[in-house]
């Protein structure tokens, strides 16, 4: 901005001045006016984002905020081709931001006001910012939501567009979907490089007329995210390419589960050959082969006492080493964390029939990541009560399928090359338990070896 106001910014806001201080409204952004007395930021976009995580900012009754704080920040999306609805996503630089967050406004159009590039500032005072079913988001008191919309009318008072002129935002540039797929990039600008689309052909267009849908987009190692695509955005019905090549994106999250969102059709540059996913080259992350089903309540352990519900009356392992690993699990989601060395050849927990189990499964299959000094047994449990095993053996970063052998064994190491390994065990001709309350499966580990492992998304096909 071109002067700072000499006021304070406590006076300039108790004289209302916020909105009148603000740029000439003026399509010709590019030439803004020379004065624009606007107050000085005072937090960040990364300070507001730790200090409401923290519960360290002043709040009203309402839970908004009660403090003067003014926030500035980058636009990175925008409603022009119907994409994005009521809402717009911010980054605090114009490239190599660290922090990421979505306004919601109870309007449309809003791109005449904030384009694309645009720094605006918001005043924060008597607004929510919360985190909303996974992202962290600004917004108005709304009994009825965790977040509401801002009303269009008064959308001025809170946020105004600065004199600087229209900046390109540089996205950030990754090699995977799993780079990608971060917390700190949600509500940020990012361009993925080695991804198609799973089933062009399938799908055949971006979307479908007054609807939204996903379409897979899928990396070289078959990690795979959904791209979110609105029946009213303007080019829903442009056919899918079927090469690859790179996309950039507005990362998002629904809860736990990652999605993308893109302007327009110009943000895919899908130009290069399509690829076989996994190529030979670390197949370890992706789903592609993964199971569809969880093995019991609480298998992804994204909810850890759904977790403990489903082991027996043993309980789960009484050393200290098997914990929930908030986080670090597939998509940074949760996951069973074996850390430390056991002392004994430990069952680390048996689990009980607690979910429906299909009527001729053919496999059991979970992903690992990590290192240890033993591997890992493996026991299926059959409708007499007896069970069959399966050893998991020397471990690297490609995926395995294992077969039924006679006893537990941990002979083997562990070293997943920090990727996410899937492990399938075959159960097809296996008479597998069925009857609730009874013993399913068992994990083991050897003893006396350093285990640094982390275990996600025990399911049965």
């Amino acid at each position: 901005m071109n002067t700072i106001s000499k006021l304070t910014i406590a006076g300039v806001l108790s004289l209302g001045l916020f909105t009148a201080q603000s740029c000439v409204q003026d399509d010709d952004y590019a030439t803004p006016p020379i004065e624009c007395n606007l107050p000085s930021p005072n937090i960040s976009l990364a300070d507001l984002v730790s200090k409401v995580t923290a519960g360290s900012i002043k709040l009203d009754a309402n839970k908004a905020i009660a403090e003067d704080l003014i926030v500035q920040a980058y636009v990175i999306s925008s409603d022009e081709t119907g994409n994005f609805f009521k809402t717009i996503s911010l980054q605090d630089k114009v490239e190599n931001p660290t922090t990421g967050i979505q306004i919601e406004i109870d309007g449309s159009n809003l791109y005449n006001s904030y384009p694309l590039g645009a720094q605006v500032q918001i005043n924060l005072k008597g607004l929510i910012v919360a985190n909303d079913r996974g992202v962290m988001k600004i917004g108005s008191v709304d009994p009825q939501y965790t977040v509401g919309r801002i009303p269009s009318a008064v959308m001025s008072t809170y946020m105004v567009k600065t004199c600087e002129a229209i900046q390109t935002i540089k996205p950030k540039v990754v090699s995977s979907l799993t780079d990608a797929l971060k917390p700190e990039n949600l509500n940020t600008l990012v361009t993925i490089e080695g991804v198609q689309f799973s089933d062009p052909d399938g799908d055949k267009t971006y979307g479908v007329s007054g609807a939204t849908v996903n379409r897979v987009i899928v990396d070289k190692k078959g990690k795979e995210t959904d791209l979110r695509n609105s029946g009213y955005a303007t080019w829903y019905a442009d056919v899918l390419p079927k090469k690859s090549g790179s996309i950039t994106v507005v990362v998002s999250r629904y809860n736990s589960t990652y999605q993308v969102f893109i302007r327009d059709t110009n943000d895919v540059k899908f130009d290069q050959p399509r690829f076989d996913v996994g190529g030979g080259q670390n197949p370890g992350g992706g789903n592609n082969s993964e199971a569809a089903n969880l093995l019991f309540k609480g298998s992804d352990f994204n909810v850890w006492a759904d977790f403990l519900y489903s082991i027996n009356s043993f309980g789960l392992v009484k050393d200290t080493y098997a914990t929930s690993g908030v986080g670090v699990g597939r998509d940074n989601t949760n996951a069973l964390l074996l850390k430390g060395t056991p002392k004994a050849n430990d069952y680390v927990f048996t689990t009980i029939v607690n979910n429906t189990i299909p009527a001729t499964p053919k496999k059991i299959t979970f992903y690992v990541k990590g290192t240890s000094g033993k591997s890992l047994s493996l026991n299926v449990y059959k409708s007499d009560k007896k069970y069959v095993v399966y050893n998991v053996g020397d471990l690297s970063n490609s995926n395995v399928s294992l077969s039924p052998i006679d006893a537990n064994q941990y002979t083997g190491k562990i070293d997943t090359k920090g990727e996410w390994v899937l492990v399938t065990l075959n159960i097809e001709g296996v008479d597998i338990q069925k009857t609730a309350g009874e013993n399913i499966f068992a994990l083991k580990v050897g003893k006396d070896e350093a285990y640094d492992l982390v275990i996600d998304n025990i399911k049965i096909d």
